[in-house]
Parts: structure tokens; C-alpha cells; sequence
């Protein structure tokens, strides 16, 4: 299209349609008169350009106040032909709108000049029915969508696409922020059941939507729905995917789990597409059976945690590939997981379920080590005693064991909770103070432990240094390419002339604010070195611990603080942990949480289900108490190291 859009303030566009804007604008002080609508809002999207005061970098100030002085004339075009729509023309007018750019500007003139004060409602329905109007364009208008309310009401019951706009609204979750909707007063809670339900029953329904109903958490000010229409949602998403998997053979993902008695190297890993093989040495466990030795296989054969002790089990945004990020349908509501987070977890389980037998073969119980942990190694290593934890007996059924380790978990984290609070544990406080465990409330020993990015700054900095959307990341006269512009940066040498000049004001952006400088060659250089790869460590794994730097960064981090680009937290579990923990747990936060606290704790599961989930499930929730071993074990060494400091 030659025809001038504005987008947004920082659209990559801006540049050219900029060049457009000038010559429309020396075509019209030449005498050019419109000749249709498209020419009419085609003025307005130039009027945009000046009111954000966008302007081309080779104006000066003579040629901006030049330009402007014309583009004020456009309004009063613009609202001269709108003002002239009636009910006789309407509908031809919207059918000569350029479909794929102008019918949402169409209607925002429409709002703008409240022409729909002149259009009748037998009108507006007749445009409703006849002339494929988007509601999405439509329903971002709100004081059109208040006028006629009714007939909206009327034509989103009767509409079947109307339950992905309720869902698109109320449940699904957006990478971007998106332009809000309204819908009709006159829409009610059992109008927006009655779509939902007519969405269900239609013919084609999209898998991916029902999915998202069967998971809705019922809200007054959002959509209130019944379980029956939820358990319809469910049958019918699993009638599509039974007939999608008889169809399709899909990926094949493998995770093998071996400990070889043959082998002498402690751990390998070998990767093959969707296939993951890791391999152990038996022979390595048996030779070393102390019990601190086999809490420290989680972290250094098992890999549950990083080098900084955050768990590597979370989902991360950046390991989920771009269809998976922009174009998978998710809930709002759900924990976001991609194919990675699935393989990840796959591999920590058969490593729980065979680091286990393997212990067991050996006369060692896991759960034995954790009871040590807690009752001996506590008091010995940091002189923290009374703790107290009874773990499931060897003779327990899973479904026994799965009833019984949750208190026994609950417990040793409310034993911590009162430990930082009090400085010792009292049990019969503990017992006074039952409230429910929450565990984005459990302290942590450490002042300052966690480090999370906050605000603007933070987001265009980590978006342009280090996310494969940027553009800044892909440069033309290079022969080989890069995932990011940090990457570009540090195996390249480029200057600011290199990049075209709609990328030049990002580029200046990063120099302005410190991220970049220019070196005596002219190149583009990384301002302070380190300050970028603690951004490079935050961007890419969510959080970082602010004790696990050294001096010297951590007054980076207290000057990134100062200027609100980071917040500061002091908790036993970052958040990635505590999101995981609530999905593995509960539906407190997550409508697709595996719920499995509740299962057992809430709704007993019958004696004669299937021992085999039983048994899958009892090794999740060890998983969890191993986790927290470890971060209670890392909270007391660090807060040591602090004293020391």
C-alpha cells in the first residue's frame, strides 16, 4: 500500500511513511484535492504523525513549522466528510474502505466526530449483517459500543466469532499489550454463557479456545460460567484431540534416564533433537554415599538448580521458541510452559525416580537423607536447631505417601518462616499460628537476596540488546547472522552509519542511556561491560541473586536500583520458583495447575486409582521438597558469607 498509516511512535515504518507524509503534503499545497474516503483518513493518519510530533531528522525547524502549518488544515477536511455521513451512505462508504488498514480508523472517525448520533439502530444492525464488519475494529470504540448496545447484544449472540473476543478479553494472554474492548451493559453473565456455549456446540470450534473455556475460573466481573458448560468444553477438547492424535502422528520427544554400572565419568547428557539421553555412573554413587554427597547430586549431576541457586526447572520466556511465545493460544490465567519446560521436567522426573531405586539398592532412603538434613546438619553446620520433619515410611502405599508429604513439607517451611522471624522455633507458637502457607511469604535470612528488572528503562534496554525480535539484531551488509543485537555487537564491528536511519534513533537510545559509546574507531561498543551481562543474566533467566556477584557488581545493582531499572526482594523462593511451586500445587494462581496439593489434601483420591500415578505424583512432590533443601541449605550459607562481608 503507498498510502500513509501511523502505527505507533516507534513503529519501524516511521521513516518512510514520513517520506510519504512530505510528498502528500507538497501534493495538497500544489492544489491536490481527495477523491474518496481512503484519501480522507489517509489525511488524519498524516495529522497523527504531527500531533506526536514525529517528524523526518533532515527537517529543520523551518520545514517542521512549514508542514504543520498545512497539516492543520486537514482536520477540518477530515471532519467536513465525516459530518456529511448519513444513513444513506454509511454503508457504501465502509464497503470502499481499504480493508486491511483503514476500516479501524474508520470507525474511530466515526467515534471522534460522533457521527453515530445521526445513524439509526435499523441501520447499524442492517451494517452489522451485510457488510462483514470486524467487532474486534468495532468494540474498541466505546462510546459507539454504548449507543448501540443493544444491537451489539443482539448480533454477538447470534455470532458465534463473539466467544473468541469474550475469550480474547478475558482470558487469553498477550506477549503485548493490546487496544482495550468494551462490550455492551446489555451483554449479561448468561448472555456471555449462552456464546460460549452456541462457541462450543458450533461446527468447527477452535482447539485451542476450547481449551481455554474447559479452564476458565468463573468471575462475576469477567465471565461467569457453570461447570456443566466446563465439563462440555473438556469432552469436547478431548474429542478434537483424540481425532487431531489419530490423525497426526506429531513430534516424538524421548527422555532416558540411565545409571550404568559400566560407566566411570559421574554424568553425560547427550542432546539429538527432541531426544534427551542422560546417563549416570552407578558405580560413582556407591563409592560416595555421604548424605551431604547425595544432596549435592541435585545440584551438581542432576543440574536442579544453577550456579546461583535458582531452580532450572521454572518455564523461562526464553526458552520457548516464537511460536510458542506469539502464537500458541494461552490463558491469562495459565502457566506459561513451552516444549522445554515439558522436556525439562520429563528428565528431573526420571532422575527423582531412578537416583531413588538407585539409592534404595544401597540401603538409603531419600527420604531418610531429607529427615537428616533438617534434624542433623542444620544443627551442625549452623547451629539451627529443633527442626523437625517426619517423612513418609518405607511400608506407606504411594497414595499413603502422596496424603502424608505434604504436611511434612508445609511443616518444615513454616518451621523455617518462624526461624527468620523469631531467630529460634517455638512450636507452640507454630501451632498457635496456623494461617495457610503461601509461598511467595516465606522470608528469607538474606537482606537483598533476589534482583528482578522494573519499569520502562529496563524493558526497552533488554528488548533491544537481547531479544530476537529486535530488529537492531540484523544489519544488511553482513554475511552472517546473529539471535540478537548483543550478540551483533560483540563479534562485529559496525558504526551508527551502518544501520539505516529508522534504527538510528534506538541505537542513540542505548548510547544516551550508558548501554552503548562509540570507541576512537567509531564503532559501536558496549558502554561498561559488566553492567551488560548482569542485564544478559537478568533478561534471559528472569532473576538473579544479588549476594552470587562480586563487589564491584553489586554497586552496579545498587545503581540500577537508584534509578528504579531493578527491585530488590527478600524471599526464600524468587518468583519463577514460587510460580512453579502454585502451578505444581494449587490453582490459587494457575487455572491449568497440576493441583496435585489439593487432590490429596482436599478431595481424597479413591484407594483402588491407578498406583502407578500415585507413584509419579509422590516423586513431583519430593522433587519440591528436594528444592526447597536446597534453597533453605543456600539461604544459611549466604546469609554466612554476608556476616562475613
Amino acid at each position: 500500500m503507498e498510502k500513509v498509516k501511523f502505527y505507533s511512535i516507534n513503529d519501524m515504518t516511521n521513516g518512510q511513511n514520513l517520506k510519504k507524509c512530505e510528498s502528500l503534503i507538497k501534493e495538497h499545497e500544489a492544489g491536490k484535492e481527495v477523491q474518496d474516503i481512503n484519501d480522507i483518513i489517509e489525511l488524519y493518519n498524516v495529522k497523527k504523525y504531527f500531533d506526536n510530533k514525529i517528524f523526518l531528522a533532515d527537517w529543520n525547524a523551518d520545514d517542521v513549522n512549514h508542514y504543520q502549518h498545512i497539516v492543520k488544515r486537514f482536520l477540518g477536511i477530515v471532519a467536513r466528510f465525516f459530518k456529511s455521513i448519513t444513513d444513506d451512505n454509511i454503508i457504501a462508504l465502509y464497503f470502499d474502505v481499504d480493508v486491511f488498514y483503514y476500516k479501524s480508523d474508520f470507525w474511530e472517525l466515526i467515534d471522534k466526530f460522533k457521527v453515530y448520533e445521526v445513524i439509526t439502530e435499523e441501520k447499524f444492525r442492517e451494517m452489522l449483517n451485510t457488510s462483514k464488519v470486524s467487532l474486534y475494529d468495532l468494540l474498541k470504540f466505546k462510546n459507539i459500543t454504548e449507543h448501540f448496545g443493544r444491537i451489539i447484544r443482539e448480533y454477538m449472540l447470534n455470532n458465534n466469532s463473539s466467544a473468541q473476543l469474550l475469550l480474547d478479553k478475558f482470558e487469553l494472554k498477550h506477549i503485548r499489550e493490546k487496544d482495550p474492548i468494551y462490550f455492551p451493559k446489555e451483554l449479561s453473565s448468561s448472555d456471555k454463557e449462552i456464546i460460549i456455549n452456541n462457541y462450543i456446540d458450533s461446527e468447527d470450534p477452535n482447539l485451542n479456545y476450547l481449551r481455554l473455556i474447559a479452564n476458565i475460573q468463573s468471575s462475576k466481573d469477567k465471565i461467569e460460567i457453570t461447570p456443566r458448560t466446563l465439563l462440555k468444553a473438556k469432552r469436547k477438547a478431548e474429542d478434537q484431540e483424540s481425532k487431531f492424535f489419530t490423525e497426526n502422528s506429531g513430534m516424538i520427544m524421548e527422555t532416558a534416564v540411565i545409571f550404568s554400572k559400566s560407566q566411570s565419568e559421574e554424568g553425560t547428557l547427550i542432546r539429538d533433537d527432541l531426544s534427551i539421553t542422560a546417563t549416570y555412573s552407578a558405580k560413582w554413587i556407591e563409592e560416595n554415599q555421604e548424605y551431604p554427597t547425595l544432596l549435592n547430586n541435585f545440584i551438581h549431576l542432576f543440574d536442579f538448580v544453577d550456579l546461583q541457586m535458582r531452580c532450572t526447572l521454572v518455564n523461562k520466556y526464553n526458552e520457548m521458541g516464537v511460536f510458542e511465545r506469539f502464537i500458541f493460544t494461552t490463558s491469562q490465567h495459565a502457566y506459561t510452559k513451552g516444549v522445554a519446560f515439558d522436556h525439562k521436567n520429563a528428565l528431573s522426573l526420571l532422575q527423582m525416580v531412578g537416583y531413588s531405586n538407585q539409592l534404595f539398592s544401597l540401603g538409603i532412603r531419600l527420604e531418610e537423607v531429607i529427615e537428616w538434613f533438617f534434624q542433623d546438619y542444620l544443627a551442625i553446620e549452623f547451629d539451627t536447631r529443633n527442626f523437625q520433619v517426619t517423612m513418609p515410611s518405607a511400608h506407606s502405599t504411594f497414595l499413603e505417601k502422596c496424603t502424608n508429604i505434604m504436611p511434612a513439607l508445609e511443616s518444615v517451611l513454616k518451621q523455617f518462616s518462624l526461624y527468620v522471624e523469631e531467630g529460634h522455633i517455638d512450636f507452640e507458637l507454630l501451632e498457635i499460628r496456623s494461617e495457610h502457607l503461601i509461598y511467595s511469604n516465606i522470608p528469607s535470612l538474606v537482606k537483598r537476596k533476589y534482583t528482578y528488572g522494573i519499569g520502562e528503562e529496563f524493558k526497552t534496554a533488554t528488548f533491544l540488546l537481547f531479544s530476537d525480535q529486535s530488529s537492531l539484531g540484523y544489519n544488511e551488509y553482513l554475511e552472517k547472522s546473529y539471535d540478537n543485537f548483543f550478540e551483533l555487537i560483540r563479534n562485529e564491528k559496525l558504526k551508527l552509519k551502518d544501520y539505516p536511519e529508522y534504527h538510528v534513533p534506538r541505537i542513540n537510545w542505548l548510547i544516551d542511556n550508558k548501554y552503548l559509546s562509540i570507541d576512537a574507531e567509531e564503532n559501536l561498543i558496549f558502554d561498561n561491560v559488566f553492567l551488560v551481562m548482569i542485564l544478559y543474566d537478568l533478561y534471559f533467566n528472569e532473576v538473579i541473586s544479588y549476594w552470587k556477584y562480586s563487589e564491584s557488581e553489586r554497586k552496579i545493582l545498587d545503581d540500577l536500583e537508584k534509578k528504579n531499572v531493578i527491585e530488590l526482594e527478600s524471599t526464600l523462593f524468587s518468583r519463577p520458583e514460587q510460580d512453579y511451586i502454585n502451578y505444581t500445587l494449587n490453582k490459587s494462581q494457575f487455572n491449568n495447575g497440576l493441583d496435585l496439593r489439593n487432590k490429596y489434601s482436599h478431595s481424597q483420591p479413591k484407594s483402588g486409582d491407578d498406583e502407578k500415578i500415585h507413584n509419579q505424583n509422590y516423586m513431583i512432590f519430593l522433587r519440591l521438597f528436594i528444592l526447597s533443601v536446597i534453597k533453605i541449605n543456600d539461604d544459611f550459607c549466604t546469609f554466612l558469607e554476608m556476616r562475613k562481608m
